[in-house]
């Protein structure tokens, strides 16, 4: 099987990166980026979730998601896998130009190339869980069963 590597928003495949940038509109509001609705949904408050929609960059949206002294939310680890597949999804099915490549990824397996993160990517040890490529894979099946 294929495996396509990518990191962050560089290089060819770097649409696939939460940090690319192609927006989408959900619950009302345009998020320019797929960091910026994941971390924004960490929280509850409409004031730290706008602070993060109006982020300039994904890395600030990022860098805000991050803060501790922010009430993160009780039910985080329970939903941000969920979270996570409509920032995807959405994503691409708004975006028509970077669908397209994504359906034309065929069935390879696509691999977050990160060295900082077990969780999301593959790791320093290319042993990590990889959850964000297996969120693309399922999005990626998902919207070829929509297409007509």
């Amino acid at each position: 099987m294929k495996t396509i590597r990518f990191y962050k928003e560089f290089g060819e495949y770097g649409y696939l990166a939460t940090y690319s940038n192609h927006g989408f509109f959900k619950d009302g509001i345009y998020w320019k980026t797929s960091e910026h609705y994941y971390q924004a949904q960490k929280f509850v408050e409409p004031e730290v979730k706008l602070k993060i929609a109006n982020a300039k960059t994904p890395k600030i949206a990022s860098t805000i998601g991050r803060d501790r002294n922010l009430n993160l939310r009780s039910d985080w680890e329970e939903i941000k896998q969920n979270i996570m597949y409509d920032a995807v999804y959405f994503k691409f099915k708004q975006n028509k130009d970077i669908l397209r490549k994504l359906l034309d990824t065929g069935n390879a397996e696509l691999v977050e190339a990160t060295v900082k993160e077990n969780y999301w990517g593959c790791g320093p040890n290319n042993d990590g869980q990889n959850n964000y490529g297996k969120i693309l894979v399922r999005v990626r099946k998902q919207l070829r069963t929509e297409q007509y």
